[in-house]
């Protein structure tokens, strides 16, 4: 089955906060108010419990019992902060404290922040300069208990990440009470941090088997084809969409930009493929550019009028497009055998060097004709 990496480590990431916002979600001591809680024929509603346990509370827990039992005990609760030091959940439960009685500090060390109390331990966490460290714990419990993972390490991801990323992540999820891996609120609380360019790079590498002492010019590749894969991404159409031809031209220039690179990277008897190909890929970018300009005008000109109403105006413009591929083809068809046979001396190249996987770049190249 074919994952795809965003959605993959995106659901890692989900999946380490669902931990975190479960604190107590685990078996509590038959006759406690979760136990009585699932089953509220028993003993009344959980509402009433809830509030006779409170006001008990109140009288009989102190601060320093109720930070001895948030030490002790919310890690075996939350798995996710099992690799904090007694120092680090220390720091939090004083910061709690600080903020909330006692008696509510052990209803959330036993139940996890109500909605209202999420900003509260999030800030908690931030104090503490717990928050990346917290979101890396969880991302590596998720990472070992998922046999079909990527091997990704949680440092790769969180590279270039700060606490202010992942605090609106981090409240929103606790906000939630549950978390969803085709979260689209979550996805754009992120877009615009490091994680989401991360997530491809890292599985690029994973995918490359990139490791410490693998050739460097193995980690410029698989950095390469990180950005290659993200402007791919990028071009995905939403759901219901058509494609966009225009986004074809961003394609060819990542390429461009990748074999520019590689030219000065590969042995010298294969610098004058490398030349070429680039030269090739250049060219189609060009040739597609100023195609697709002339179908800019036909989309501009069917907007003048009513184009949804005239299914004729979309077979046209299909009609054309298919023309421009047809005349790039045939441009190019004279240089084709040698083009080819260079690019298949690079990929055999690469694929020695940095493994099958590296193929994925003159896979895109043979979808597109070349």
């Amino acid at each position: 089955m074919t994952t795809n990496p965003r959605s993959a480590i995106a659901g890692l990431l989900f999946s380490a906060v669902l931990v975190l916002s479960a604190c107590g979600s685990g078996a509590a001591p038959a006759g406690t108010a979760a136990d009585t809680a699932s089953n509220p024929a028993e003993t009344g509603t959980s509402e009433a419990v809830s509030t006779t346990m409170l006001e008990v509370s109140t009288t009989t827990v102190s601060s320093d019992e109720a930070r001895s039992g948030f030490v002790s005990d919310v890690a075996a609760a939350a798995p996710i902060l099992e690799g904090l030091t007694e120092a680090d959940l220390g720091c939090v439960a004083d910061r709690l404290l600080a903020e909330m009685d006692p008696a509510e500090v052990v209803a959330l060390t036993r139940n996890g922040p109500r909605p209202d109390q999420a900003s509260l331990a999030v800030a908690a966490l931030g104090d503490c300069d717990l928050v990346v460290s917290v979101v890396s714990l969880g991302i590596g419990q998720s990472l070992a208990a998922d046999p079909d993972a990527p091997s990704i390490e949680p440092e790769c991801l969180l590279e270039g990440v700060t606490a202010e990323d992942l605090v609106p992540f981090l409240q929103a999820r606790f906000e939630s009470g549950a978390v969803d891996l085709d979260d689209d609120e979550a996805m754009d609380l992120l877009l615009d941090t490091p994680v989401m360019a991360n997530m491809i790079r890292c599985s690029t590498e994973a995918m490359l088997g990139v490791s410490a002492d693998a050739p460097a010019v193995c980690a410029g590749l698989a950095e390469r084809l990180g950005q290659m894969m993200a402007t791919l991404m990028d071009m995905e159409p939403e759901e219901g969409d058509e494609p966009d031809p225009f986004a074809l031209v961003a394609v060819f220039r990542v390429t461009d930009e990748v074999f520019a690179w590689l030219v000065d990277e590969v042995p010298p008897d294969l610098r004058g493929d490398a030349e070429l190909v680039r030269e090739t890929t250049g060219r189609i970018g060009t040739l597609m550019a100023e195609a697709l300009a002339d179908l800019a005008e036909m989309a501009e000109e069917d907007a003048a009028g009513d184009p949804a109403a005239d299914p004729a105006a979309d077979e046209a413009r299909m009609a054309a497009f298919l023309g421009m591929m047809a005349r790039i083809a045939a441009d190019l068809e004279a240089d084709m055998d040698e083009v080819e046979a260079a690019a298949s001396r690079l990929r055999d190249w690469t694929v020695d060097t940095c493994g099958d996987s590296s193929s994925m770049l003159f896979d895109l190249l043979t979808g597109m004709g070349v």
